[in-house]
């Protein structure tokens, strides 16, 4: 009995692992440091008309690219 418990607590363990990595909201700042996810998120965004955390995030860090890259020019 004992190692059946021992048994379901270690695969409770690395399910609860496993899925904890799953499904985390990508920020701003995250697709800033990560252009082509960037790229991909927007393009599915629009595919499928979706207005999530994520697509929404991707909105604005690729609005604020576009700001920055818009400025460096004027500069030069």
């Amino acid at each position: 009995m004992k190692d059946k418990m021992n048994k379901l607590l270690a695969l409770t363990l690395v399910t609860v692992a496993a899925l904890s990595g799953c499904g985390q909201a990508k920020t701003q700042d995250y697709y800033l440091s990560h252009p082509d996810e960037l790229a991909a998120d927007l393009a599915a965004c629009k595919e499928h008309g979706r207005s999530t955390f994520d697509c929404n995030e991707a909105d604005k860090a690729a609005l604020l690219t576009k700001n920055q890259k818009g400025s460096a020019t004027k500069h030069n």
